[in-house]
């Protein structure tokens, strides 16, 4: 074999490689960019659902939070119950005390006039 056939071969083989390479490139390309495609539109409406998500879990937090503060209220409202019953307790212990000072009293001044009377 001379150069020139050899040349003409490697010219041969390259028009041959460019052909199938452009073969393959146009039975491939058309479902590539129907998948590059896809992709895009799969990541958009992936990026739409995070979005979607992200928001639903901070209504979630809130509503967590919410109910943490309603928690927080019944137990003010259990509170303010038993301090009504305290204060009620002191009120009427106070009268008794009252009532017993009172008795005592008398009681002092009954037996003051007894041994005033058997003086």
């Amino acid at each position: 074999m001379s150069e020139a056939e050899s040349g003409n071969k490697t010219d041969e083989d390259n028009k041959a490689v460019q052909n199938l390479a452009k073969g393959v490139m146009e039975l491939y390309e058309p479902p590539l960019v129907t998948i590059n495609a896809h992709l895009k539109e799969l990541t958009e409406k992936q990026e739409a659902v995070h979005v979607m998500l992200s928001s639903e879990r901070r209504k979630l937090e809130d509503l967590q939070n919410d109910a943490m503060l309603d928690a927080l209220l019944a137990d003010i409202a259990t509170i303010k119950e038993r301090l009504v019953t305290i204060s009620n307790s002191m009120v009427g212990l106070h009268k008794r005390v009252q009532s017993l000072q009172a008795r005592a009293a008398n009681v002092e001044r009954t037996a003051l006039d007894r041994a005033n009377a058997k003086n």
